[in-house]
C-alpha cells in the first residue's frame, strides 16, 4: 500500500502588486514622465495578463493567449507576465515554450522567489534534478520571498523522486523547521521512514501529521501497513474499519477489503 509523494507545491502563481521605475526622464515629444509611461504600461499588461487567464480558466485558449501576448508586449520586464505566460503553455502542454517563458521570467529584473520556485516545480516535472534543486535553493535565497516552507518541501519531493533519500530527509525537515504543522511534509517524512523500514518513526510521523490534517484514505492506508509491519493487528484492524467507513469507495478501501479474504 506504500504511497508515492504526488505533491509539488506552486507558489503565488501570479502576483498583481503594482511597481514601476523611479526615474523621472521624460520621452522626445511628450511631458509625460518616463515613470509614468512604465506605470501604464505595467497596468495595461496585468490587465491583459489577468483577462487571459481568466480565458484560460474559462477553456478559450486562443483569447487567452491573445491578451498574454498583449501583455507580454506591453511589458516584457515583467517577470509575472512571462509566469502567466509559462503557466498557458503548460496548460496548452507545450512543454519547449513553458520552459522559454519561465527562463524569460527569472532573466527580469523583478524576478521574484515564487516565479523562481515554481520554475524549479517545473524543472523536476521534467526530471532536471539538479537544475531543479539549484532553482529552488535560489527562490529561498531571494530577497522578501516568504514560501520559504514551500520551496524546502519541493525540494525534499524532488531528491525524493531523484533517489536521493538522505537529501530528501533533510529538505523534508528544513521545511518543518519553518513551518512545523506541512501535512505534506510530515507524510513525506512518513513515507521515507517505511522505505527505511524504520515503523516506529513512521507511526510517530503518521501520528504528527493526523494531529495537523484530516484522515484521508492516503493516510489511513499507511497506518495500515506501518502496524502491519510492526505486528499491531489491533491497530491495524482500527485503521481498517476507519478506511472502509469514511472513503468506501476508494482504491485503498477496496485493497484493503481484497486482502481480508
Amino acid at each position: 500500500m506504500k504511497q508515492g509523494i504526488p505533491y509539488l507545491l506552486l507558489v503565488g502563481v501570479i502576483g498583481f502588486t503594482l511597481t514601476g521605475c523611479v526615474t523621472e526622464r521624460t520621452y522626445t515629444g511628450t511631458d509625460i514622465p518616463v515613470a509614468q509611461r512604465d506605470i501604464n504600461k505595467h497596468s495595461a499588461a496585468r490587465e491583459r495578463m489577468q483577462l487571459g487567464l481568466t480565458y484560460l480558466r474559462r477553456g478559450n485558449g486562443e483569447q487567452a493567449k491573445y491578451n498574454l501576448d498583449k501583455a507580454v508586449e506591453f511589458a516584457p520586464d515583467l517577470s509575472e507576465v512571462h509566469v502567466a505566460m509559462a503557466y498557458f503553455y503548460q496548460t496548452v502542454g507545450d512543454l519547449e515554450r513553458t520552459e522559454q517563458s519561465y527562463r524569460n521570467a527569472i532573466n527580469t529584473n523583478d524576478a521574484t522567489g515564487d516565479a523562481k520556485n515554481n520554475f524549479g516545480v517545473f524543472l523536476c516535472q521534467q526530471k532536471k534534478y539538479a537544475e531543479s534543486e539549484a532553482m529552488l535553493l535560489d527562490a529561498i535565497e531571494t530577497p522578501k520571498y516568504t514560501r520559504t516552507a514551500s520551496s524546502y518541501e519541493n525540494l525534499g519531493v524532488c531528491s525524493k523522486n531523484a533517489g536521493n533519500l538522505d537529501k530528501a530527509r533533510h529538505y523534508f525537515n528544513m521545511a518543518l523547521k519553518y513551518d512545523s504543522r506541512r501535512a505534506n511534509t510530515l507524510i513525506g517524512l512518513t513515507e521515507l521512514d517505511m522505505e527505511s523500514s524504520d515503523y516506529v518513526s513512521a507511526r510517530n510521523m503518521l501520528e504528527k501529521y493526523h494531529s495537523v490534517a484530516n484522515e484521508t484514505a492516503e493516510s489511513l492506508a499507511l497506518g495500515i501497513e506501518i502496524e502491519q509491519n510492526l505486528g499491531n493487528f489491533d491497530a491495524m484492524k482500527n485503521f481498517g474499519i476507519k478506511l472502509i467507513a469514511k472513503f468506501p469507495a476508494s482504491p485503498q478501501a477496496k485493497e484493503y477489503r481484497a486482502n481480508l479474504h
